[in-house]
């Protein structure tokens, strides 16, 4: 096994890991698309990586933290809900990115391109994902409470508004470490899928966060060993395989 495709097995399976978790939190706040949204916003980020040639890790993660910031802050003050506000910036991220994203590289923006991963990329993202899983489970009750119900976790001493404010920051995080993997128009299936399908077959919720992160974990390997041998792009193969999870798993719901 050689040591590309074996860094390239562990960083989508880590990535995945994060964002499996994430969702099983996004999906208890209806949240499950703003992932997919929240990439668009850090298209223009990813285009302006690929036009200076700078890691376009950096690039997305600057435009999704700004993205996220603003969300919150509107959020705050109008009380307009968070999915609305995420799809008013997407349209128009997605559209300062169409522009800028250079057309060789539209595909590798849009879907993604994890093959080959560089060293350095390759830690930036494991470290990043570990720390959004210990991130993750460290507050996990708290952003339940939080997010189920802010009066009931504002009545037990807790602040609703900084927990939302450092789950849209994980959510940004997540993102951009998974722009990578699956690209801007498949970054949603790492949030949503193995979470909705940890969810048809969990029965409690510490069940239902580990397998989020085991699923995306199973769909992650399964991709990278699909595009490896048959050198499909790891992104669509992660989709249909968690998509593929998704339906069996409704045949076993509880």
């Amino acid at each position: 096994m050689d040591s590309e495709f074996l860094r390239t097995a562990v960083a989508a399976s880590l990535i995945a890991a994060a964002g499996g978790a994430l969702g099983s939190l996004a999906l208890l706040r209806r949240m499950a698309l703003v992932g997919d949204a929240l990439s668009h916003v850090a298209l223009p980020g990813v285009a302006l990586g690929l036009l200076f040639n700078f890691n376009v890790f950096l690039g997305a993660l600057a435009f999704l933290i700004f993205g996220v910031i603003i969300i919150w802050a509107v959020e705050h003050k109008t009380k307009l809900p968070v999915d609305t506000l995420v799809g008013v910036l997407f349209t128009l991220a997605l559209a300062v990115g169409a522009i800028l994203t250079p057309k060789e590289n539209i595909l590798d923006a849009l879907f993604g391109d994890i093959a080959g991963i560089s060293a350095f990329d390759f830690w930036l993202a494991s470290l990043i994902s570990l720390a959004i899983i210990i991130l993750l489970l460290s507050f996990y009750k708290k952003f339940t409470l939080s997010l189920i119900s802010p009066d009931l976790a504002l009545s037990a001493g807790q602040k609703p508004h900084i927990l939302e404010f450092l789950f849209l920051v994980i959510f940004a995080l997540v993102t951009a470490v998974g722009i990578k993997f699956t690209g801007a128009l498949l970054m949603g299936s790492i949030i949503i899928i193995p979470a909705a399908t940890s969810r048809n077959v969990a029965r409690s919720m510490n069940q239902y966060l580990t397998l989020s992160a085991v699923i995306g974990v199973l769909s992650a390997v399964f991709g990278v060993l699909i595009t490896n041998l048959y050198g499909f792009s790891l992104g669509p193969a992660f989709v249909l395989f968690a998509g593929a999870l998704f339906f069996i798993s409704i045949f076993f719901r509880r």
